[in-house]
């Protein structure tokens, strides 16, 4: 034969180079995805080291976050949102204990912060007063409304809440069962389409709500307090 060679690839060749080709792109997906998982096994450690959560914790906190807990409160910070739903009462204990810790480091810095501020108003503007009004509140997140079955004095009040524009939980003591409260709930003027949507529920005992009732308590920022 004349001329050079020409090497003839068969059948067999060509599948054979083509399940290489196959093959070898799979094993860069694979490696691809590899990485990218830890990555978020990085990223996520980093995360709860910074609320010293460990990474069983801060797994818990994604789940719970993906559900409703998110749609309710999406700014709320980790402790809050695993002690609120913490499975036993040393799991909330060592919740609570956490978030405190993390609480009481915020406000020393903030007060030392502000310690500080006020000692340069002082030294660069000695003759001059400061003035600051407070800031206002931020509105309510939700309402948390605690009454007896049989308040007589409470329905203005609850239906004050209900035409708001926040979101309520209203919590009855005293009610018997469920068709019990259903129907207190109606001749209250709870509104069932409200009910559905979510704006508001209604919730036999009180919530773990402390005082007597009746008794309303405002969320802002993630954390309930008693409205005055």
């Amino acid at each position: 034969m004349t001329g050079r060679a020409r090497r003839i690839v068969g059948p067999a060749m060509l599948a054979a180079a083509l399940a290489w080709t196959a093959g070898s792109g799979a094993l860069g997906a694979e490696t691809a995805d590899s990485e990218m998982a830890e990555s978020e096994v990085r990223d996520s450690g980093r995360r709860a080291a910074t609320w010293g959560l460990s990474a069983e914790d801060w797994t818990r906190y994604e789940e719970l976050m993906r559900g409703r807990r998110g749609v309710w409160t999406p700014d709320a910070d980790p402790l809050l949102i695993l002690g609120a739903h913490a499975r036993t009462a040393a799991e909330r204990r060592r919740y609570a204990e956490a978030f405190v810790i993390a609480e009481h480091r915020r406000v020393e810095g903030e007060l030392a912060f502000e310690r500080a501020v006020q000692a340069a108003w002082a030294r660069l503007f000695p003759r001059q007063p400061r003035i600051a009004a407070p800031p206002p509140a931020p509105a309510p997140e939700r309402y948390a409304v605690v009454l007896d079955r049989d308040c007589a004095d409470c329905a203005d009040t609850l239906r004050g809440y209900l035409k708001g524009a926040a979101p309520v939980d209203v919590y009855v003591r005293g009610a018997a069962d469920d068709d019990d409260l259903r129907a207190w709930a109606s001749a209250q003027g709870v509104d069932a389409a409200d009910v559905r949507r979510g704006r508001v529920t209604v919730n036999h005992g009180d919530g773990g709500i402390p005082g007597d009732a009746p008794a309303v308590w405002a969320r802002r920022g993630g954390r309930w307090t008693a409205v005055e």
